[in-house]
């Protein structure tokens, strides 16, 4: 059984998480100085909350294996982006087909929105293609991989891991409230696509032991592809680098597949040990040194 002080811990982790990443769609711009000051304080509000609250809560312990097995990483990448990304690319295709027998004049119109991210960048598509690959990558995959689902395996283990891959999936969907914000009723489209690229990214992690490194390179360039689609004659070529990717991972997971007869365990090393690391305001510190979690069987948090 996980101890209540380390389950209230997640929670409040969870929601700080959550709240810094919202609080972008609930604080009026003119709060927000213009220009780099304004940008970057963005950034520290969206992500430094729930990055601050994971690390004085459970230190770096959950990041660990970030750049270890990177070539196990290599192949999971591979597998685990074909399988996701063919079931996001076949789920969303379903429902645009039903969109658009139900109502197609309003699909269409809806389907052809910008969000504001790709507005913002539309100014500025190599900046925000340098800035996909280099920074939100390795710090979405950092919080929302390392951390939020990090933290309960190693709390917990491998029990329940694919439920833990699954809501932390929707996790990172449902803050993207853009989507919803752009396409409205045809944002599932959207989010079918987005749940599944980060039961991709989750399963990569898993299956690599905790690898952060070529998550966040898949995910960095998954965003770049969308960016690179405003640069001067690039729209096709875009779409046909997105395209080859998805389906050129997607064979190579089938023939994985068929070469094995199965799918290869997680490499994960069950329940691990979290360091003491920083503590809040009221909370005395736990005796020095690592602290074993608890050898009884675990149950859910």
């Amino acid at each position: 059984m996980v101890r209540p002080d380390r389950t209230f811990r997640y929670a409040l982790a969870v929601v700080a998480t959550a709240a810094g990443v919202l609080s972008q769609y609930v604080i009026p711009s003119s709060w927000i100085p213009a220009g780099l000051v304004g940008f970057v304080l963005g950034l520290l509000l969206v992500y430094g909350v729930g990055l601050a609250a994971y690390f004085l809560l459970f230190g770096i312990t959950p990041l660990r294996n970030f750049f270890r097995r990177s070539g196990l990483a290599g192949v999971e990448t591979v597998r685990w982006y074909g399988v996701f990304g063919f079931l996001g690319f076949i789920l969303a295709f379903v429902l645009l087909i039903a969109y658009l027998a139900i109502e197609p004049h309003r699909a269409e119109e809806l389907i052809s929105r910008q969000t504001q991210v790709i507005q913002a960048a539309s100014s500025e598509p190599l900046f925000y293609i340098l800035f996909s690959i280099f920074f939100v990558g390795f710090v979405e995959e950092t919080l929302f991989r390392g951390y939020v689902l990090g933290t309960v395996l190693h709390l917990r283990g491998t029990r329940s891991w694919s439920i833990h891959a699954l809501w932390t999936s929707f996790l990172f969907a449902g803050v993207h409230l853009y989507y919803a914000q752009t396409y409205l009723e045809v944002s599932p489209v959207y989010y079918a696509q987005l749940v599944t690229l980060a039961l991709a990214f989750s399963y990569i992690y898993i299956y690599s032991g905790g690898n952060l490194l070529l998550p966040a390179l898949l995910h960095g360039a998954f965003d770049a592809i969308s960016f690179l689609s405003l640069a001067p004659g690039m729209l096709e070529a875009s779409a046909v680098i997105r395209y080859a990717l998805l389906f050129g991972c997607a064979f190579v997971a089938l023939s994985l597949y068929a070469r094995q007869g199965r799918f290869p365990r997680p490499q994960w090393e069950g329940r691990q040990e979290i360091l003491p690391g920083y503590w809040p305001p009221g909370v005395p510190p736990e005796p020095p040194g690592i602290i074993p979690l608890h050898p009884e069987p675990s149950s859910s948090l």
